[in-house]
This record gives C-alpha cells, sequence and structure tokens, in this order.
C-alpha cells in the first residue's frame, strides 16, 4: 500500500499543471453545483425569514361591503385554527395623482405604531406619523411609479378638494400579491388621515389578517368561515402560500438556469477526466509495464489512478463548495433586491454530502472508466513499444490537404485529430458544450430584443391604458375617438369566474376595434365578434386540463352566479396571472353581470402622438376621472440581469473547455515525444511543430462550432419552451442573429488554438538528442 501512496504522490508532483488544471475543473464544476443546490434548497429563505420577521399573517380574508359585524368578526377570530389575528382592517379604493398620472390605489389604515401582526417592512424612509398626514407606498406602487420619499401624492376628497400628502416611507407588505392580487396596490394611512379624506365610514371596505395554528390549513380555514353564514360575505382573499409564489418566481429562473449550467459544467468536468486519464495511460503506458513487471496487480495499478483522481477530486471539490457558499447570495439577489433584503444561505450538511457524492462519485466512475484498459496492458508490448500504433489509416481529410499541396505540419495536425478518435471526441464535445453555453446566451439576447422590438409576442398589443373612474363609458369612448393621436381603441371589462370545482380566474371581456390591433395566436383563431367564443392563456389550458375545441361553463361573479358557456376557439400569450385568463366578446355575457360597462381601454397610438397633449385632452382638470398611462418596458429588469448571468456562465463552460484542450494537448505532447524528436531530425521546424498542434485545435474547434450551433438552438428552444409552459405563458419564438452565428466560428476556433499553443511551444522546443537518449 505505501508503494501505491508513493506512486500517487509522484504522479501529482511530476505533472503538476495538470493536477492544478483539473483541480481547478473540478472547482468550477463543484461550485456551480453548489450554487445551483443552495438555491434550489434556500429559494424560499428570504421570504420566510421576512415573513417570521414582520409575524405574517397566513391567510387575509376581505368582506363583501356591508355584509359582515363585530359579531362575524369575533366568530372568526374565535375559530380553533386560528392562533392570532388582526383587528378588523379598513381601507378604500380610489385613484391618487403621481405627478401627472392617475393611479388606481387601495387606501389602508395600518395602526400608530407597528401592529403585532404582519407589520410592514420598511425598506425606504419610515413608518407614518398620524398627526403629520403621510402616507407609506407598497414596494408594487414604487415599481411601477419610482417614488421617492419626501415626494408627494394628490387625492381628491370626498368633497372634491384635492389633499397632497406626503410619502414618508416605502414598504414592503409580505401579503400582498403583486402578481395575482384583485386589490389595488396599497398606500397606508393613518385612520384619521382616511377619514379626513372619505368621512362615511359605511363606504369603507373591511378585511381580517389571521395567523394560523397550522399554515397550510388555509384552504380548510377559508371554508369555515365562508360556512359561517347562510349568504356571501367574503368577497376575496390572499393565501400566504400564494405570495410567497409570485415572490420566488425571479428566484425560480435562475435556479433553473444554474441547474443547466451546473449540469453542462459537471458534464465537461467528467469528460477531461475521462480524456486525461486515457491521455495519461498512453503516455505512462511503459511505466505501467515496468510496474506489472515489478509485481503491481490490475487492481493495484487501478488504485494508483483511482487514487490520484481521488485527490484531487477532493482538494477541488472542498474548494468549489467553499466557493460556492461564498457567491450563494448572487443568484438569489434577483429575489432579495426585490425583498430588499439579505440573504445567506447557511451551512448544510445535506448540500455538503450531495455535493461530495455527486462531484466525487462522477470523477471517480469516469476514472474506473478510463484506467480499466490500462490494467490490461500487455507487459511485454507495453516495455517494448509503449502505446499501441493506430491501426486506422491516415484520416481522408488529411489525404485531401496533402493532395491538395498543404504543408506537411498542417496534414500531420489534421491527422493527429483522428488518430485517436475517443481522445478527440471527448475535447471536442468540451467545445460544443462551450458554444452551447454562448449561444444560449446569443439566442436569449436577441430573442429579447425582438420581443422588446414587438412586444404583441408578450401579449402587449397595446401602446397605452386609459381608466376612468365616475364618468361613463359611453363619455370615455366618445372622449378617445376625438383624441389626438389615437388610432383605435377597445375596452375591457374584467370579470371573476368560478369553474363547476370552485377554481377561480379572471374574463377578460372586450369590446371595440381589436381587428387594429395585433394579438397573437399561439393556436387556433381569434374569437368571432358578437359569439360565445372565447381565447384562452396557454396556463389556463394546462391548468383546468383543456384544449382548444373544448367548451367551458363558468359561474360569474360569485361562485353561484349566473352561467355561462363558451368554446375555446384559440390559445393566446397572458402574461398576467400565469396564463390563467380567458377572453371573451364582452356581449356574451354583458346581460350577465351588474356593472357591464368596461373600465379599462386600451389604444393604439399613432408613432408622432403627443403623449402630454393626449394627457391634457384626456384629463383637462387635475381632477379629471380619465387616467393614461403610457406602455413602460416589457421586459423585466430581473430578465436582463439573468442574460448577463447566463454570459457569465458560459464564459465559463469556454473556459473548462480551454482547459480541456490545454490538457489534452500537454498530454499529447508528453506522448508524442519520440516522434516529434524523429519530426526534428528530418527538418521539421519549431515553427512547424507549433503549426501541427494548432491545426489539430482548430479542426477540432471547427467541428465543436459546427455542432454547436445547431445544437445551442435546440437546446435553447427546448428549454425556453418548458420555462414558458411552466409559468402558463405559451410558445416562445426563439431567434439568433446570422452575424453573431458567423462571428462565433472564428472566435471558438481562436480560442482552441490558444488552448494549445503553450503545449505547443513547450513541444517545439524540446531539444532533439535528450528526446531521443531518453526514449
Amino acid at each position: 500500500m505505501n508503494a501505491i501512496w508513493e506512486k500517487i504522490k509522484a504522479d501529482l508532483f511530476r505533472h503538476r499543471i495538470v493536477s492544478i488544471l483539473i483541480i481547478g475543473t473540478i472547482t468550477i464544476a463543484a461550485a456551480l453545483l453548489t450554487l445551483a443546490l443552495s438555491t434550489l434548497l434556500n429559494l424560499g429563505g428570504p421570504y420566510d425569514r421576512l415573513f417570521a420577521e414582520v409575524n405574517g399573517a397566513h391567510l387575509w380574508v376581505f368582506f363583501k361591503s356591508g355584509r359582515v359585524n363585530t359579531t362575524d368578526i369575533r366568530q372568526i377570530q374565535t375559530l380553533p385554527e386560528i392562533a392570532d389575528s388582526t383587528p378588523r382592517q379598513y381601507s378604500y379604493r380610489t385613484q391618487v395623482r403621481i405627478d401627472d398620472t392617475r393611479a388606481w390605489v387601495t387606501l389602508r389604515v395600518i395602526p400608530d405604531e407597528q401592529p403585532v401582526i404582519n407589520r410592514l417592512y420598511i425598506v425606504d424612509g419610515r413608518y407614518i406619523f398620524p398627526e403629520y398626514g403621510e402616507v407609506v407606498a407598497e414596494k408594487s406602487l414604487d415599481t411601477a411609479y419610482k417614488l421617492a420619499v419626501g415626494e408627494t401624492v394628490t387625492i381628491t376628497r370626498s368633497d372634491g378638494r384635492d389633499v397632497v400628502l406626503p410619502i414618508a416611507g416605502i414598504a414592503y407588505d409580505v401579503m400582498y400579491d403583486n402578481y395575482r392580487s384583485e386589490q389595488a396596490p396599497y398606500l397606508y394611512v393613518s385612520e384619521s388621515t382616511l377619514r379626513n379624506l372619505f368621512p362615511d365610514k359605511d363606504t369603507w371596505d373591511s378585511s381580517l389578517g389571521l395567523r394560523l395554528s397550522d399554515p397550510q390549513a388555509v384552504d380548510n380555514v377559508l371554508a369555515e368561515i365562508e360556512a359561517l353564514h347562510n349568504t356571501k360575505f367574503v368577497e376575496t382573499h390572499t393565501d400566504w402560500r400564494d405570495v410567497k409564489e409570485s415572490a420566488l418566481f425571479e428566484g425560480q429562473l435562475a435556479s433553473i438556469f444554474l441547474s443547466a449550467f451546473g449540469f453542462f459544467s459537471i458534464l465537461a468536468t467528467v469528460i477531461i477526466i475521462v480524456s486525461v486519464v486515457n491521455s495519461t495511460i498512453l503516455s505512462q503506458i511503459k511505466q505501467i509495464g515496468i510496474l506489472k513487471a515489478l509485481g503491481f496487480t490490475g487492481r493495484q495499478i487501478l488504485l494508483v489512478y483511482v487514487g490520484q483522481y481521488a485527490v484531487l477530486s477532493l482538494i477541488g471539490t472542498t474548494l468549489g463548495f467553499l466557493l460556492g457558499l461564498t457567491l450563494a447570495p448572487v443568484p438569489m439577489q434577483a429575489m432579495t433586491a426585490s425583498l430588499n433584503t439579505t440573504f445567506r444561505p447557511p451551512f448544510s450538511l445535506p448540500l455538503f454530502i450531495s455535493v461530495y457524492l455527486i462531484i466525487a462519485g462522477a470523477v471517480i466512475l469516469s476514472v474506473l472508466s478510463a484506467a480499466t484498459h490500462g490494467t490490461r496492458t500487455n507487459i511485454i508490448k507495453a516495455i517494448t513499444i509503449g502505446a499501441e500504433a493506430p491501426r486506422k489509416k491516415m484520416f481522408w481529410g488529411a489525404r485531401l490537404a496533402n493532395a491538395l499541396g498543404a504543408p506537411v505540419s498542417i496534414v500531420l495536425g489534421l491527422n493527429d485529430t483522428f488518430v485517436k478518435p475517443f481522445r478527440s471526441f471527448l475535447a471536442g464535445l468540451n467545445l460544443v458544450l462551450g458554444v452551447i453555453g454562448i449561444v444560449f446566451g446569443l439566442a436569449l439576447s436577441d430573442t429579447l430584443e425582438t420581443y422588446k422590438e414587438n412586444p404583441a409576442l408578450l401579449g402587449i398589443v397595446y401602446d397605452a391604458i386609459v381608466t376612468r373612474q365616475q364618468v361613463s363609458d359611453h363619455l370615455t369612448e366618445r372622449r378617445l375617438m376625438k383624441a389626438p393621436g389615437v388610432e383605435a381603441f377597445y375596452g375591457e371589462l374584467q370579470v371573476k369566474a368560478w369553474t363547476p370545482d370552485e377554481r377561480t380566474f379572471k374574463v377578460r371581456a372586450m369590446d371595440g376595434e381589436l381587428d387594429q390591433f395585433p394579438f397573437q395566436i399561439l393556436e387556433g383563431r381569434f374569437f368571432q365578434p358578437g359569439t360565445h367564443e372565447a381565447i384562452a392563456g396557454k396556463g389556463l389550458l394546462t391548468w383546468l386540463g383543456l384544449e382548444v375545441g373544448d367548451a367551458i361553463t363558468l359561474r360569474l361573479e360569485e361562485k353561484d352566479g349566473p352561467a355561462a358557456t363558451w368554446v375555446i376557439v384559440g390559445v393566446y400569450p397572458e402574461a398576467a396571472d400565469a396564463g390563467q385568463r380567458l377572453m371573451v366578446d364582452l356581449s356574451s355575457l354583458r346581460r350577465l353581470v351588474k356593472n357591464n360597462d368596461p373600465t379599462t381601454y386600451y389604444l393604439k397610438l399613432s408613432p408622432a402622438a403627443d403623449i402630454p397633449g393626449l394627457r391634457s385632452y384626456l384629463s383637462p382638470r387635475k381632477d379629471s376621472a380619465i387616467s393614461l398611462v403610457t406602455l413602460e418596458e416589457p421586459i423585466p429588469d430581473s430578465v436582463i440581469y439573468l442574460q448577463a448571468a447566463i454570459f457569465a456562465l458560459a464564459g465559463i463552460l469556454i473556459a473548462i473547455a480551454l482547459v480541456n484542450v490545454l490538457i489534452m494537448s500537454l498530454l499529447a505532447a508528453q506522448e508524442k515525444m519520440r516522434t516529434i524528436g524523429i519530426l526534428k531530425t528530418v527538418g521539421m521546424t519549431p515553427a512547424q511543430v507549433v503549426v501541427m498542434f494548432n491545426a489539430t485545435a482548430a479542426s477540432l474547434g471547427t467541428l465543436a462550432v459546427l455542432i454547436g450551433i445547431p445544437m445551442g438552438l435546440f437546446v435553447t428552444r427546448d428549454l425556453l419552451s418548458i420555462l414558458s409552459d411552466s409559468f402558463g405563458f405559451g410558445k416562445i419564438s426563439v431567434s439568433l442573429d446570422l452575424t453573431q452565428a458567423v462571428i462565433l466560428i472564428p472566435f471558438i476556433i481562436l480560442v482552441s488554438i490558444f488552448g494549445s499553443y503553450l503545449p505547443a511551444r513547450w513541444a517545439a522546443n524540446l531539444f532533439i538528442v535528450r528526446v531521443l537518449r531518453k526514449d
């Protein structure tokens, strides 16, 4: 055993450069795997910690106006599953003016001091001082309108007077679902401020926040609450699990991409290990023969190589795990930034064991597979002639190059590519993985640019949105018809709908010049006006198990409300509510709902439209009840940041591929020392030796990029399609700029040549006499 250990140490120190490069590669693979697993295991960590810190409510119940009294509240609070409860909460839905824009908000009453349950997490500024008549804005409102502490918002009181309220702070509410919420974004005020604005308390809405003894029992508790009344008194509710899912959305994207690149990096590491072990055995075949002659068994020789890479994997995995833990907060920044908090995943023993088992297991298995050949070496043949000469004829490409009069160094380099096809295949595969990573980043970048230029692909077919308050649909439409710069518009009424199994979602009832807007239909066709046809978001079809051609029957406005049936004739891209929406013609439900006129209008503007002039026309006075909001950037910032991260990960894969080419070229040079000595004896110059190695690397790079570009597009389409379907969006059209693809070809070839340059220089500088004497 001592002899085996001495041999392991000797080989590791003799091939220090290769050992360091392998440790570096294993470190990168272990770091990426640690990042991916840590992100997946701790995805909910930032939200959970914040939820616990503010003592968040698990269920928030919103009551119908005038349907609930103090006795009902007391009954709910004394249910056995309720661990604690907020007092009755009051709110009022109205519009505020932010600069020149009017926005719907919910004025929500908060106590004079932070409450015990569901405290606000102040991300900027401070809590309100009630006597100052201040507001605190919920973070989603800040995100939409870029608010700042110290700025003001203007609210029109019930008597028509404008009141200017300063913003004291920006806060995150752990129970506001900015993805599914039916509540307008919150402005938090004191009760005295709300009473000053809207003194009639009968017009206020009420709600209740509940902490449950079993946080997963939300559905059961909600059913018990609804059963307290014969008549429906619960308007809607917010489930803490839904809010958490919305908060985790951006982090899920990061974890998926990290997992994909982690898999690629592990595969690249395995390829390098197999390639290195094969090349090492070929370069040390005489040593193996001598060891066997001295009495080493095949099992002991196998143990030598397994021991070497066990040591390397132990060092590399430890370094990679520590690096991964250090960088663990980075992929979660998309989520922690949205929560305005920080989070460092804690040390996890299961994570530690998983990384070691996966990385070390992959390394050892690849070594066992590659080293088995060396244990079967014939002693006499190994000592006398070393590695077996290739039995294959000269590669046809090399023969063609020779026939065309190419320099002998290039001919030999091309031939070397296929002399040992398995080793070349592994090196080329590593380059292919790097190309796939770069193509993924380029294709994602080009696709995002396409969607930016044509937001209709995202389902955003309009240029601006108009909302009305205390003004009729007829007056709003008449004003829009005459508005300067408005080429077309359509109105929308959103109606809450229930399926027979009591699942709820929004129905978008449309009316207007729909044919003037570039609606994208992913499957089927658009609905015909005046019919009971509908088009659905992909997420809705997946959720309900439906497809184009099926009929859907829904109850409108209430669980026991009027029923309507539509036939689904198409699928469209719906970005809201995870794609769980249905679009119908307004006429098909106008007689079934109470308030049956559109409240929101979507505009198509002329290219030269004067936005300030249009806003002034629609809202000539500050207290005008019509507000205009123009279309903002359709691609979220988090996706742009993710794009940069993908390029960084692609760069890591290219670096791994570069290391593989370097190691392969170095071991090939060591293996071919005798051949190089003979070639230099017959007149090959050092420059020609370098060209020979570079020709081998260039041919590998060329093949890798020609294979990697189409494979990269395939992987990108499939991965984005999976992501799109999982978030209910539907099919995504992936594109890659042809110029970028063409530039990628010489880039990868140069990377491959660069990887082979140092070993080529080392081989070119070998002294002929020393090489032949050593052999």
